[in-house]
């Protein structure tokens, strides 16, 4: 018996968008786009939800653009939607979000015969009749993983500069300690709510980056209203743990905070702004150590400090420049940048790397060093250390090698670990 093609079904497939087609939620998608470019105008929002979930949608309809391409679609549907669509079956797009907006993404997705939005979707049964169709219901996995590693625990590695001021000032005692890693919790904490919202307002930015199109907001496996909640329970929970400390903590904690949404929202899209402010929150890290153990950092620290993290701020551009050229690309999104801006940054940034080796260089010459240590000698080994290290970093990005953030990079380096591990055998036999 010859084979014959099963033949269509004939009641129609409604596909709800939110949850459904996408992995996420268009309202929310468009509250932080509306949000990333009119963060001023921010309370407009409540306003406009008061008059009505109807009359919030056309507002914010008319007061964001959007690309369809950039949204989180449910990959697999999408080929099984086609598939249905081959075989002739009838496919309807449901939302409950602005029909302009459903109507987009139904013309870049050819593959739907009719929209149906807030106003249409509650007759579904009078429209097809009550047995009359078919509603694809997503099972959607538990988020709870995928805000874990959105919070990005390994990036709390840079906290651990707040252990620096008591190192430095060789305040080796359990509540020196103690007091540093509560600082440490606490800016763990903020930084993790800092990720999570600009996550949530980079994410259709991300969609389009080789590799940062698996964060969890990006791909659409942590919902934007779980995100922006745990970033906003977060934050708060760090100024209070930074208050019950000390205040003096609590006002670092502020400016930091302050700052990290500001790069977020804005200072992160600025040519040299963006890197001129990562290095102060790298710095403000060395401060909140400080302010957590009353041990003032010098001012040979915090220079030396700020001029290697530019460096490495400036080392980051430089290899995610160099990686855009490789991918035939110009412009960055989202950022200030264009790959003929390469040889300058990787210029800027060999200076101030080495620009801190001379201020550590300096340091040899200050009252502190001869208080702190017996062989002050003895750091001078750093130097060519120190030397090493930068030019190995910045060779290796020139040539493409560094393709993450310079920190967790070295920290998965064995010569990196290597002379770091160096570098505190020298400080501790000048010390003893």
């Amino acid at each position: 018996m010859p084979h014959t093609a099963s033949a269509p079904d004939a009641r129609p497939l409604v596909v709800q968008l939110d949850g459904g087609l996408l992995a996420s939620s268009l309202r929310w998608e468009m509250i932080m786009l509306y949000l990333r470019r009119h963060f001023l105008l921010a309370l407009l929002l409540p306003w406009w939800r008061c008059l009505g979930q109807r009359r919030f949608d056309q507002r914010l309809a008319g007061a964001v653009e959007f690309d369809p391409a950039a949204l989180p679609y449910d990959r697999p549907l999408l080929a099984r939607l086609a598939q249905q669509r081959a075989q002739g079956r009838q496919l309807v797009l449901a939302t409950t979000a602005a029909r302009h907006h459903a109507d987009a993404i139904a013309s870049h997705l050819p593959l739907f015969d009719l929209v149906l939005d807030h106003a249409d979707t509650p007759r579904l049964d009078a429209r097809f009749g009550a047995q009359g169709y078919d509603q694809h219901r997503p099972a959607r996995p538990f988020w709870g993983a995928a805000l874990l590693r959105a919070m990005r625990p390994h990036q709390w590695l840079k906290n651990l500069l707040v252990f620096v001021p008591m190192l430095a000032g060789h305040a080796l005692n359990g509540a020196a300690l103690l007091q540093s890693a509560l600082a440490f919790v606490a800016f763990s904490l903020c930084a993790s709510s800092a990720y999570l919202l600009n996550d949530a307002v980079d994410a259709a930015d991300d969609r389009r980056h080789p590799s940062k199109h698996k964060r969890p907001i990006a791909a659409g496996t942590l919902p934007l209203p779980v995100a922006l909640a745990a970033s906003a329970l977060l934050a708060p929970l760090s100024l209070a743990l930074c208050a019950w400390r000390d205040p003096l903590l609590l006002l670092v904690m502020l400016v930091y905070f302050v700052t990290t949404v500001a790069y977020s929202l804005r200072l992160k899209r600025l040519l040299m702004v963006d890197i001129v402010t990562l290095a102060i929150l790298y710095s403000l890290r060395i401060l909140g150590g400080g302010a957590s153990t009353h041990i003032e950092p010098s001012f040979w620290l915090l220079t030396f400090s700020f001029f290697l993290f530019l460096s490495l701020a400036l080392l980051k551009r430089h290899s995610e420049l160099f990686n855009l050229q490789q991918q035939g690309k110009e412009q960055t999104h989202g950022r200030g940048y264009t790959t003929a801006d390469k040889t300058p940054v990787g210029i800027m940034g060999l200076n101030s790397g080495f620009l801190s080796v001379l201020i550590f260089m300096l340091y040899f010459n200050s009252e502190r060093v001869l208080t702190l240590y017996r062989h002050p000698a003895l750091l001078m080994g750093i130097v060519p250390l120190l030397v090493f290290w930068l030019g190995r970093l910045w060779i290796l990005s020139f040539r493409g090698e560094v393709n993450e953030d310079p920190l967790l990079y070295v920290s998965r380096d064995g010569v990196s670990l290597v002379i770091m591990a160096a570098c505190a055998a020298l400080v501790a036999a000048a010390s003893y």
